[in-house]
């Protein structure tokens, strides 16, 4: 099998080292070549030639011929000097890569492969060869937070991700060091202060009040779907801390379910679902754009028909945006100077630095003293948005599944709310008495090692470094298997049971990247304080009032799995544990 992938890696180094002499050079040698490398696929997956519609032979021999511009996208360190440090894991087809031997979903792909190739195997996505690596101690070289660490990217800037408009703006994808240090400069400052944890647990009070009025109109008897509650919580969270207004995604939910109606106005109900579905639409299209090759998306007609759909949903997502961005700044011009402005995020980044900045604090660098541009607002609003809604829902949907499997754990979860919170199901619930939920913060940390929503996380080396015993030249990509890394038997005994108390005291021998649920580094996330406060307060706001029964508690956990880890469907009924 080794010579078989050494034979298809040096066929597309010799492809891409020709197509860069002439596009269209495909000469008679290089035809007989893809002929023979067909009949090895063929050999080694026949569904690809005979099951699938859109791969034969026609395809991938017309392929260099479609558009000079967009040949196939080989990782040019690997195609040049050759496969460095040869490692176990699927055989890759030409152009393609392993995209055709993933089966089901990305995160148990991941976990199959693991299990037959070990704690380090290679794969090829976007015509880019990755190292997957899923022991903690490999991955400590990419976690830690000296500024001169080799490992700031998390991909190379690719032209082919440039489709999604703001990919590289803001925070989370921004490539440039500079521009994000000075974007994260002021998220940080917007999002870590105590007025905004304040404000957090103010509108999540509120949200919890509406949404717990809705479960009462639906009736504790009546089945409901606890992943689309969770989500649209999330949603009117994060959108009205971050912009100050108020989006209506709990009443549209509740409206789509009940005969009952909510309050507010239908015009505003379905302004905000169009929002909301482009939310979601944008942030799980994102792995296809990182995934497809882009002469793959561009020219072959089922993959271009969904490349546009998300290219118009990417083009209203950001017009939206750019609308709120709009409205706030001319909001804020007509305020009288003696009027106090809101303290929300994106009045923080509006006023930075100009004569109505809302932040205390100060920064003396001459680097971050001048004001926010509209570009640099809009990609980090866009990260603050995308990135609190999916990652604490799905959180929330995976606590209430293991609670409901392990009754013992909730038990002792909810007898910790009764000693805080007291037996006044009314008294809202204060920063002080988050910070006593020890056990619930225990079972927050032990549910996400078992079911991460972040199950890999990539990073692109800017230097040669040794990694897992092999020398790695500069502009290597690693993905840090998380979802691997958290039940490496190297670092938790008896890894697949769910046990909180592994988070009640530190423990000394577990190596110190065995549990990575904020990621690490340079890149650790920003809004990580602000996603405890939501985790917290939602799950100490439900227990202590309500019981989560699952309708079928034999029906496997329903998710999929691209870049983050969604439950799609979690089918409960919510009871109240004192009826009368």
């Amino acid at each position: 099998m080794e010579e078989v992938r050494n034979r298809i890696w040096k066929f597309s180094n010799s492809m891409i080292k020709g197509n860069r002499k002439d596009v269209f050079g495909f000469k008679a040698a290089e035809e007989k070549r893809c002929l023979s490398l067909l009949t090895i696929s063929k050999q080694i997956y026949p569904q690809v030639i005979h099951s699938q519609r859109i791969w034969n032979e026609s395809h991938i021999l017309r392929l260099p011929f479609l558009v000079k511009n967009d040949l196939i996208k080989f990782n040019d360190d690997d195609c040049i000097t050759g496969r460095i440090n040869p490692l176990p894991g699927p055989i890759p087809l030409p152009i393609i890569g392993n995209l055709l031997n993933k089966s089901g979903d990305l995160d148990e792909w991941f976990l199959k492969l693991h299990k037959k190739y070990g704690d380090i195997f290679e794969v090829v996505l976007l015509g880019r060869r990755r190292i997957i690596l899923c022991r903690g101690d490999y991955i400590e070289n990419m976690l830690n937070h000296s500024k001169n660490t080799k490992y700031f990217l998390r991909f190379p800037h690719l032209k082919e991700l440039d489709d999604l408009k703001y990919f590289g703006t803001g925070i989370i994808t921004n490539y440039n060091y500079n521009s994000w240090k000075y974007n994260r400069t002021f998220f940080s400052q917007a999002i870590l202060t105590p007025s905004f944890a304040n404000e957090a647990l103010n509108q999540g009070h509120q949200l919890f009040y509406e949404m717990e009025n809705y479960w009462k109109d639906i009736g504790p008897d009546t089945p409901t779907d606890y992943s689309a509650w969770m989500q649209r919580f999330t949603n009117d969270m994060i959108i009205v801390l971050t912009t100050g207004k108020r989006i209506y995604s709990l009443p549209s939910y509740f409206n789509t379910i009940s005969e009952k109606k909510s309050d507010v106005p239908p015009a505003s109900i379905e302004d905000s679902e169009a929002f909301i579905k482009s939310l979601r639409m944008l942030i799980l299209g994102n792995a296809f754009f990182i995934i497809i090759p882009t002469i793959i998306r561009r020219y072959f007609p089922f993959f271009k028909q969904h490349q546009d759909k998300l290219l118009k949903n990417r083009d209203y997502f950001y017009s939206k945006l750019e609308q709120i961005i709009e409205n706030r700044r001319k909001e804020i011009e007509e305020t009288p100077l003696d009027v106090s402005l809101r303290h929300d995020m994106l009045t923080s980044f509006i006023t930075a630095n100009t004569p109505r900045d809302i932040n205390k604090t100060r920064n003396v660098d001459e680097e971050f003293l001048r004001p926010m541009t509209d570009e640099e607002i809009l990609g980090s609003m866009g990260d603050a948005i995308a990135g609190g809604t999916d990652t604490t829902a799905n959180s929330l949907s995976f606590i209430a599944y293991y609670l409901q499997h392990n009754p013992e754990i909730k038990e002792k979860l909810q007898q910790e709310l009764y000693q805080v919170l007291g037996d006044d199901t009314t008294r809202p619930v204060t920063n002080g008495d988050l910070d006593k939920l020890k056990y619930t913060e225990a079972v927050i940390y032990e549910i996400a090692r078992i079911k991460p929503v972040i199950n890999m996380m990539m990073r692109y080396s800017s230097e040669p470094d040794e990694i897992a015993g092999y020398k790695w030249p500069a502009r290597t990509m690693f993905h840090m298997n998380f979802a691997a890394i958290n039940k490496n038997k190297a670092h938790w005994e008896d890894p697949e049971k769910v046990d909180p108390e592994r988070f009640m005291k530190k423990d000394e021998k577990r190596h110190k990247c065995a549990f990575n649920m904020w990621g690490g580094g340079l890149r650790i996330c920003p809004g990580r304080k602000l996603a405890m406060i939501e985790l917290k307060l939602l799950t100490a706001l439900i227990y202590r009032k309500y019981d989560v029964e699952l309708v079928d508690k034999n029906a496997p956990l329903k998710t999929k799995s691209t870049a983050l880890t969604t439950c799609q469907e979690l089918m409960v009924k919510i009871k109240p544990l004192n009826p009368n």
